[in-house]
This record gives structure tokens, C-alpha cells and sequence, in this order.
């Protein structure tokens, strides 16, 4: 069986498992003794962990996705921004990780994966961060789960955290894609108008990719759709 990763890269799933098995009983031997029975809202500590398993740019991304998401919550209210910074902290926690271990924790994930997931490698982290974060981490707040788990893809029925997150990964302070500014006022106007606009621009570039479009990016799209045209009315 071929997954499909980034446009020019097809993953043999029977290849990376059968380079697994000693990779991940390192992994999690390695990982089983150490104390990740942190305080949930112990930030400090968090990012220790991060700092030694990201590179340089990837925690700085997290840090400054961790610092957007705190505004947003602070600016539209309903989410305690202690909870938000953290959610939005983590969200990547996987990011790095080797194929192989981000495979084996999204298999594990009983969060609804679907098949055009299984086969696009570039959404696999925010799975398999869920995962590990509940598994390792034992961190047990669904929100926090949710919010990293549909951080790439998004989901209809997304509460105003996985909103907040989904938004702050598109408008942290290092981004400089075509039109992020735009991104930026959408977000600040209002959460279901960034999030429609985040949609329209990722379903465009899944869809100038020739990438699979999970069918929770599609149902995200058309819920926040018909929400802007109900208080439109």
C-alpha cells in the first residue's frame, strides 16, 4: 500500500513497518522510564521538553503559535488563555519525530482517522501528538487533545479552542506566506471568519497539490460557511 506524503514523496507503508519494530521498542523503552507526569499548566516545563526534541525554528514557531493563541482567547473570550497557550504550545509536538513513531501513535489514535489522513504524511503530527500527549503525558482535557489532533485539518463541530489553535498555527508571528496579513485581519475579526478563510486557502493548496482532502476538512469548511451566511441573515 502507497501513502502519499508531500506532493513529490509516495510512502510503501509495508516498508516503514517493517522498519519499526526495534526503532520503536527503543523509542518507547527509552521513553517509558523517563516522568512526563507534568503539571498541565506547567508551561515552563513543556517547553524544556520541546526545546530538546525541536529544532531552533520549530520551537520558535511553537512559541510564537503558543503566544497567538493566547491573544486570540484573551480577544474573543470563552477560552481561559492559560489553557490556550498551552494548546497552542504543543500543537507540533510531534512535528519532528521519525515517520515511523508519528505512524505508530496515529494508528494507536481512537480520534476518528480517516483514510485520506492515513495517506498524507504532512497531517500525521497533529494525530500523533494527541496521542502522545495523552499517552505520555497523560493529559486528559479532550479541548487540549482536539485542538492538537484537527490543527492542520480542522473538523466541523470545532470548539472555540481548536479554533483559536487551528488560527494561531496559520498567524504566528514568523509566518510570511503570500497573504498572511489578509489571514491575519480575518482572524481578528472574528473566529468563523478566519477559519473560513484558513479553509478556503489550505482546501486550495490541497487541491493545486493533487493532496487528499480528509472529509473533516471539507465538513469544517461548509459548517463555518453556513454559519457566516446564518448571521449574515
Amino acid at each position: 500500500m502507497l501513502f502519499a506524503g508531500k506532493s513529490s514523496t509516495i510512502y510503501n507503508i509495508s516498508q516503514i513497518v517493517s522498519g519499526i519494530a526495534l526503532h520503536v521498542l527503543n523509542y518507547y523503552k527509552a521513553n517509558r522510564g523517563k516522568e512526563f507526569l507534568l503539571d498541565m499548566m506547567d508551561l515552563e516545563a513543556y517547553r524544556r521538553y520541546l526545546k530538546e526534541h525541536l529544532s531552533a525554528k520549530r520551537y520558535t514557531h511553537s512559541v510564537n503559535v503558543s503566544a497567538a493563541s493566547c491573544a486570540l482567547a484573551k480577544q474573543f473570550g470563552g477560552v481561559s488563555p492559560e489553557k490556550a497557550k498551552l494548546a497552542g504550545l504543543v500543537h507540533d509536538i510531534c512535528k519532528e519525530e521519525p515517520k515511523e513513531i508519528q505512524y505508530i501513535l496515529m494508528m494507536q489514535s481512537t480520534m476518528d482517522v480517516c483514510e485520506e489522513e492515513r495517506k498524507s504524511f504532512k497531517v500525521w503530527h497533529g494525530i500523533a501528538g494527541a496521542e502522545m500527549l495523552r499517552k505520555q503525558f497523560h493529559v486528559t482535557d479532550m479541548d487540549i487533545l482536539r485542538a492538537v489532533r484537527y490543527h492542520t485539518i480542522g473538523r466541523a463541530g470545532m470548539s472555540p479552542l481548536e479554533k483559536i489553535v487551528y488560527l494561531a498555527d496559520m498567524i504566528s508571528k514568523e509566518r510570511d506566506y503570500p497573504d498572511v496579513d489578509v489571514m491575519r485581519e480575518k482572524a481578528n475579526r472574528g473566529l468563523d471568519e478566519g477559519m473560513h478563510y484558513a479553509l478556503e486557502y489550505s482546501l486550495e493548496k490541497l487541491v493545486k497539490r493533487c493532496a487528499y482532502i480528509p472529509h473533516h476538512t471539507v465538513e469544517a469548511y461548509n459548517e463555518v460557511l453556513t454559519n457566516l451566511h446564518r448571521k449574515a441573515d
